[in-house]
């Protein structure tokens, strides 16, 4: 009888330990590389705040990455304006071929324009890109958003 119960014995420890909460460690915290907190870069505008009408402008919009973030070279670029009223582009839409700068330490473009009514002549559009660091990437879409004052030339007939 004493084979027996050993024999029924077995089974019903291991069904009893199967049914205890288990005292095993949680899993160790993954090893992949997390995407570093706080901002990934900067953007600046530099565009002129007064302008003649007839006259030309030119803003420069740069993006630079901040450590560890780099500019993602694998992924094109491209800036696009909104048409303005009273502002002539040279072109609205400008891709990686076409930036002042593109590599990893940081992305421009250049916006010529003219003026071509006077008034405060609101810049508008968005410039896509894609920011990297370790194993994380991250597409970025930012404004960009400036306005230029254009008056008369005092030797100019408005």
């Amino acid at each position: 009888m004493s084979v027996i119960l050993r024999t029924l014995a077995l089974p019903l420890v291991a069904l009893a330990l199967a049914a205890c909460p288990s005292t095993a460690q949680p899993p160790a915290p993954s090893t992949a590389a997390a995407a570093p907190a706080g901002p990934r870069f900067d953007v600046a505008i530099d565009a002129p705040a007064r302008g003649t009408k007839g006259g030309s402008g030119e803003a420069r919009i740069v993006v630079s990455p901040r450590a560890p973030w780099h500019v993602n070279l694998d992924y094109a670029p491209k800036l696009t304006i909104t048409p303005t009223t009273g502002v002539e582009f040279d072109r609205v839409e400008q891709r990686a071929d076409q930036a002042a700068r593109f590599d990893a330490d940081g992305l421009a473009f250049v916006l010529p324009f003219r003026m071509q009514d006077k008034g405060a002549k609101h810049i508008a559009g968005e410039l896509h890109f894609a920011m990297c660091a370790n194993d994380a990437c991250a597409p970025e879409s930012v404004p960009v958003d400036f306005t230029v004052d254009v008056g008369c030339d005092t030797d100019t007939v408005c």
